[in-house]
């Protein structure tokens, strides 16, 4: 019995390490409709030098920063849950770490604990004294690769083991974080490998943690390969959001990495105007995690999504003071634009939007602004610059300026402009970024005015 301690111990201590050590941290994480993808995908180089694009990504940090920055889109997630050892099962004893490693150097050689310790061994192992970015890749890769060979076997000595469990587990995800730097250097071989062991563990055990981590890391490869290729080839937009989806349908009790794959999905998929993919994964939270911070978090990109067709809540204090709310303009046509001074995208589509304004405001069209600036001199210099007349819903609180406006938090706006078309009723039509999608649809909401009024 002794013994058994012992060797639990040592994995104990293996796991430790395999948690806090996996990573190689070599992996460089550096949106348009894509096509459908059925099972593996090629890879893209992994010499290509990309530009930091707009998706969402799942590394932690914080949820402060400015939508108009690069960082709009990165979602606040967490890193592989930690297995919770019961120190119950190790015979009630306690060691100190030293005598952990006295342990670990009596495993008996290729033993699965040795082999797992070796892998270890090669994780902490310090890099060549070279600036050659070559040749640091090509150490990594072989290490990688020694890597994978140590923990295939080490999986192969302990899944069919019962007492060997959690050895299988750690020796799976040495195995999956090979693959996965490999992988995203452009390896064919590794990214089908992700996608083999994924369906094999699944149809192994579907329980099983080594499962759960299996999928994540295929998610986790689509995340970073959208992030470094997306806007070349949206099918990794498409992946993402196909494993963040099955990866919530596979695994219902990972109630912290599901909900955040699929925020970060849906999210990256509204940043590219994918509606119909973000509003899947929004539903999904819905669904499957209703009380996850996640869902709270996509209430608001859930109920645009959702807007076409349903009746506009707006309204709220404007800028000279006064009150302002989408039922003042019962029976006319109304465009809201949420807008910043600073935002480029809005400042090129402005001449579009105001021609609409000039052409169309005599048969009964009025624009209604939210800005989402933090300074009232700034909105006030571009309105004398740029002849704006619409009415602002702009807020003398401080705390409900910029993406904290009420009306950006209630329908989850991070883009601007975001362009939102109603009808005279007060119906929803359209929702938009692109100022030159609107007047076919103006026109139409127009004539069906016309149309009622004659009535």
């Amino acid at each position: 019995m002794r013994h058994r301690h012992d060797i639990i111990t040592a994995i104990a201590c293996l796991v430790l390490l395999a948690q806090f050590g996996c990573g190689d941290g070599d992996s460089s994480a550096t949106q348009s409709t894509g096509n459908q993808i059925d099972g593996k995908l090629d890879g893209a180089g992994g010499d290509s030098q990309q530009s930091a694009l707009p998706t969402a990504s799942i590394s932690p940090v914080s949820q402060s920063s400015q939508a108009a920055k690069t960082q709009l889109g990165v979602i606040k997630t967490a890193s592989l849950q930690r297995e919770q050892l019961d120190m119950d099962d190790l015979d009630n004893g306690t060691s100190s770490l030293a005598n952990e490693e006295v342990k670990i150097e009596k495993l008996k050689a290729d033993s699965a604990e040795w082999k797992v310790r070796e892998i270890t061994r090669l994780r902490v192992q310090a890099l060549p004294k070279t600036e050659d970015v070559d040749d640091l890749k090509k150490f990594r890769a072989e290490r990688n690769k020694k890597i994978i060979q140590l923990a295939m076997e080490a999986v192969k000595q302990t899944h069919a083991d019962k007492e060997k469990q959690l050895l299988f587990t750690v020796g799976v995800r040495h195995l999956l974080d090979a693959h996965l730097q490999l992988a995203l250097q452009g390896d064919q071989e590794s990214i089908d490998a992700l996608y083999d062991h994924s369906e094999s563990l699944f149809k192994r055990d579907p329980l099983s943690q080594a499962a759960a981590d299996a999928g994540y890391t295929v998610a986790k490869f689509a995340n970073t390969s959208a992030q470094q290729y997306a806007m070349q080839e949206p099918r990794w937009i498409e992946e993402f959001v196909k494993q963040s989806r099955l990866f919530a349908s596979r695994f219902p009790k990972e109630t912290i990495r599901a909900p955040q794959l699929l925020q970060a999905a849906a999210q990256t998929c509204q940043l590219y105007g994918l509606n119909k993919q973000a509003l899947a994964c929004c539903l999904d939270l819905e669904v499957k995690y209703p009380n996850s911070s996640e869902t709270e978090q996509v209430a608001g990109l859930t109920r645009r999504l959702r807007l076409k067709g349903q009746p506009l809540q707006l309204a709220g204090e404007t800028i000279e003071g006064g009150f302002v709310s989408i039922d003042d303009y019962k029976g006319s046509v109304v465009l809201v634009v949420f807008w910043a001074t600073t935002a480029k995208p809005f400042i090129e589509q402005l001449p579009e939007i105001q021609s609409l304004s000039k052409k169309y405001r005599k048969y009964g069209f009025e624009i209604v602004g939210v800005n989402l600036d933090e300074d009232e001199p700034a909105i006030d210099a571009f309105q004398e610059k740029t002849s704006l007349d619409w009415r602002q819903i702009f807020y003398s609180a401080r705390d409900k300026r910029g993406w904290n406006n009420p009306a950006a938090v209630y329908y989850g706006v991070r883009t601007v402009p975001t362009l939102m078309l109603v009808d005279h009723s007060g119906v929803t039509e359209l929702v938009t970024s692109d100022a030159k999608k609107l007047e076919e649809p103006l026109r139409a909401l127009l004539r069906k005015k016309t149309a009622a009024n004659a009535k």
